[in-house]
């Protein structure tokens, strides 16, 4: 019987696979579009890289999350990231407009007491975005405990202003053109950064990178 890393593993690489099976089949239609039909395509690739884009890199994190509290982890054995999240709602009462030093002090003891805890979120809450652009990537990475690499910072203004600006302006009724070679190029380079997401998420996983 399958581990639930064992399976982690594979529910994330199954959802992956079918994501690169509709990317690649964009590609081949362009690749065979001829005529006023490549405007058209163009475009459509540009809607539908975003779209596995953000759609990954939300189930990616949500599920990452959804594995750590279904090994009802102490709080204490986490990641000071992951901890934080669990008490968030106490720290925002704590620091509310009509609270004074001395009720936020009664806090502290309230949050070392927590150690022992069991690690409880509501994923969904937590990883949300209205468009996914590197500062958004960033934010959500850094709430799962996760880093925002190398990779992801070399790449900052090309997601935001070819996979997220473009497709903005596509969705919103713009003609933006989208030329077959910026189509297939942005349907290899969001594959690519969906890969790095997936390694990323599992290496976090199989390591238990969200341990302190």
């Amino acid at each position: 019987m399958a581990t639930l890393a064992e399976q982690f593993v594979d529910d994330l690489d199954a959802d992956l696979a079918k994501r690169r099976r509709e990317l690649i089949d964009l590609r081949l239609m362009i690749s065979s579009g001829t005529g006023s039909r490549l405007a058209m395509l163009g475009r459509t690739c540009q809607v539908m890289a975003y779209a596995h884009w953000e759609g990954f890199v939300k189930h990616a994190l949500q599920t990452y999350l959804e594995y750590i509290v279904m090994l009802q982890p102490k709080l204490g054995d986490l990641r000071l990231e992951l901890q934080a999240l669990s008490v968030r709602h106490a720290m925002r009462l704590a620091v509310a407009p009509e609270r004074d030093i001395a009720q936020l002090a009664l806090l502290i003891p309230s949050l070392d007491a927590r150690a022992n805890d069991v690690f409880v979120v509501d994923p969904k809450e937590i990883i949300r975005s209205g468009n996914l652009t590197a500062d958004t990537l960033r934010v959500l990475l850094g709430c799962s405990g996760l880093q925002f690499g190398a990779i992801y910072q070399a790449r900052e203004n090309y997601i935001d202003s070819v996979i997220c600006g473009r497709r903005h302006r596509v969705a919103h009724g713009s003609w933006q053109p989208v030329t077959p070679t910026e189509a297939r190029d942005l349907l290899a380079d969001v594959m690519s950064l969906c890969q790095e997401i997936n390694d990323q998420v599992q290496t976090a996983v199989v390591y238990e990178h969200y341990r302190i």
